[in-house]
């Protein structure tokens, strides 16, 4: 499993990243909105853990899922270390199997770092996941979009013509490299998503990420120029909430209520 193998350098080698840092800052800023202290949430695709640890600092109880149990070791590891270990549970579970926690209730669910372009079956996950979830309760989703205007002009400019269309790959998907493996990846458009969870789910707001700023793996563009351009960071932000820019970013928050009639 290409999760297992990165697991132990998954930190070291993302989270300094300032692409990864405005992800987090942006995503933790909606958790806070959204879900109320005390509450009871799921985490889907946890990795590390970071977001739980996040959460559970400030008085939420998670548990925390995954398909790597390497992964769900590092969160296990993080959890002791940080005196959480009595509000952060860890569980091996796919999107696939989110079944198994059936007879579980949660007053949210959350998904960060495209976890979900891992699967194109949304609509059979949004079945499976309703139940879980509360009348009226949230899920905040971090999803990668099949349109990426900084990644497409960057790939484009250096004549990589592959790489700047790979996310236009059709219902198949594309392969993504994940440290020395490979991962099949689904890229949705917001719409898409949305219509996927509409069943059970209303949406709430989706909010664009890195619209004009270049994706996190970018990092000589972030050393050089970017870390003194506080205008475009600025203007991102601004123009991340308007229709169009908030699909053609490297990723988008989606926050979905969900139904009480369904």
């Amino acid at each position: 499993m290409a999760f297992d193998a990165v697991a132990a350098t998954y930190d070291t080698q993302n989270e300094a990243l300032p692409g990864i840092r405005r992800i987090r800052e942006h995503t933790r800023r909606l958790y806070l909105q959204y879900f109320a202290r005390g509450s009871r949430l799921l985490e889907l695709n946890c990795g590390t853990g970071n977001d739980a640890v996040f959460l559970a600092q400030h008085g939420m109880k998670i548990l925390a899922t995954d398909l790597s149990p390497l992964m769900l070791e590092e969160v296990r590891k993080k959890t002791l270390l940080a005196g959480l270990a009595a509000t952060i549970e860890t569980r091996e579970v796919s999107f696939e199997r989110l079944g198994d926690l059936h007879g579980s209730s949660f007053e949210g669910v959350f998904s960060n770092m495209g976890g979900l372009n891992c699967t194109r079956e949304l609509p059979q996950i949004a079945a499976d996941l309703a139940p879980l979830v509360k009348p009226g309760k949230y899920f905040v989703a971090t999803v990668m979009p099949p349109f990426c205007l900084a990644e497409t002009l960057v790939f484009l400019a250096g004549s990589r013509w592959p790489q700047a269309f790979r996310r236009t790959s059709g219902k198949n998907g594309s392969l993504a490299h994940l440290g020395e493996g490979v991962m099949r990846t689904f890229y949705h458009s917001p719409r898409a998503f949305a219509r996927a969870f509409a069943p059970h789910f209303e949406h709430v707001k989706t909010i664009g990420l890195l619209v004009l700023l270049p994706p996190p793996n970018f990092a000589r563009a972030y050393s050089t120029f970017l870390r003194r351009a506080k205008f475009l960071k600025k203007l991102d932000e601004s123009v991340s909430k308007l229709p169009f820019f908030r699909s053609i970013g490297d990723h988008y928050i989606m926050v979905l209520r969900r139904k009480s009639n369904s």
